[in-house]
């Protein structure tokens, strides 16, 4: 892969790769604790939200911090603080603190807010302007092989109990901020700032990033992209759970739904390079967002009725597709048409969009699934799919339409 020539590029994409494989690792145990500890759907969703809402509340400053400070100092930084706190996490979990574990989850999500923004800020410094997509296809096809075995192997440490799986995932931080240490310094071109003054000004700072991004239809486009298959996503991941938990196809439902994730994720590697090469062959981008739409809410749909392990995964690997095509053609025209100045903050308000809108789909998902059918929480996932990419069409035409005349 000619993009791995990039040395800088290479040691940041290596760092994410053993960082994500851990996360995902422990995501499974803490999973698995609440669905078979009597919560329900519910509790999955309560785990969900301590997983990803705190980071995503926080997204906004951490992308205000890295378009100020050099971008190898914040990845370093979150690395060192992220595993110390999950080495507590483990050492609750070893004395069965449970609420202790996902306290020390909502600080963990907290701190790591700072990571996409970081690493998607580097990525420009560190690669050719003409390479993004390809970077960006490598990094995803990298996520999709950290979640493959972060979730199977996530499946096998649920069994163990969750323990091994923190401390698995404390030492894959400490790994990776050992790695970012060897990136070259990436500092950012304005003037310097302390830190307590950055915070304070990013609400201001966020606002210009998204007047920019108004004044800029593709780009506006592009932030506004991933958001709506992620309002679909957060039910259809308790849906998932919940198929794992009754059908069983893989054996215990830990290690069932660590499997279909894992199938899932291989998808999300799949087909960011299909959709690649069909738009090097003269395919319209337009036209590959719809399908990846497309793809991920007929596999959404497809919970309601699939049961079998086959069939569910096929499912899971469709949905994968959608997902992982979407991703990286909305980051990678976030990245093109941003520039270095704004690109953190940019990148950091996707992250709030994409985290909220897979948090209250979650929650909208787990009240139904409480209160019906599997297959009803299955097909409420794909409407809210389909009201997503509605309002954000909606959205991008009237945000960037020009005032009229008189």
């Amino acid at each position: 892969m000619s993009i791995l020539r990039h040395r800088g590029f290479r040691r940041l994409w290596a760092a994410g790769a053993v960082s994500l494989c851990g996360d995902w690792l422990s995501f499974v145990a803490i999973s698995s604790l609440a669905l078979t500890g009597g919560g329900g759907p519910m509790a999955l969703a309560v785990v969900f939200a301590a997983h990803a809402l705190p980071g995503a509340l926080l997204a906004p400053v951490a992308g205000a911090l890295v378009d100020r400070f050099d971008r190898r100092t914040v990845l370093i930084a979150i690395d060192v603080l992220a595993a110390l706190v999950t080495a507590a996490m483990a050492a609750a979990a070893a004395a069965g603190a449970l609420p202790a574990v996902q306290l020390l989850l909502l600080a963990r999500s907290a701190i790591t807010a700072g990571v996409p923004p970081a690493e998607s800020a580097a990525v420009r410094r560190l690669v050719d302007a003409g390479e993004l997509g390809a970077a960006n296809a490598i990094l995803a096809a990298t996520w999709s092989t950290a979640y493959v075995a972060g979730m199977a192997l996530g499946g096998a440490a649920a069994l163990l109990g969750p323990t091994l799986a923190l401390a698995l995932d404390a030492a894959s931080f400490a790994i990776a901020a050992t790695v970012h240490a060897t990136l070259p310094r990436l500092p950012v071109d304005r003037a310097p700032s302390r830190l307590w003054p950055a915070i304070v000004a990013t609400p201001r700072d966020t606002a210009v990033a998204l007047r920019i991004a108004a004044g800029n239809r593709p780009l506006l486009r592009a932030l506004l992209g991933k958001s709506p298959l992620a309002l679909a996503a957060g039910a259809a991941w308790i849906g998932l759970n919940l198929v794992a938990a009754q059908a069983q196809p893989f054996g215990p439902p830990a290690l069932s739904f660590g499997i279909l994730q894992a199938i899932r994720g291989a998808g999300t590697g799949v087909g960011p390079a299909i959709a690649a090469r069909l738009l090097r062959r003269g395919a319209r981008e337009d036209v590959l967002h719809a399908i990846a739409a497309a793809l991920m809410l007929i596999a959404v749909g497809g919970l309601a009725f699939a049961r079998a392990p086959a069939t569910l995964a096929v499912v899971a690997f469709t949905w994968g597709l959608g997902t992982g095509s979407n991703w990286v053609m909305a980051h990678t025209a976030m990245q093109r048409h941003a520039s270095d100045h704004e690109i953190g903050r940019l990148a950091a308000f996707d992250e709030l969009l994409v985290t909220m809108a897979m948090v209250a789909s979650a929650f909208v998902g787990a009240a139904i699934a409480s209160a019906s059918t599997l297959t009803v929480t299955a097909l409420a996932a794909v409407g809210l799919g389909v009201v997503g990419l509605a309002i954000v069409a909606a959205a991008v035409a009237a945000i960037s339409a020009p005032p009229r005349a008189g």
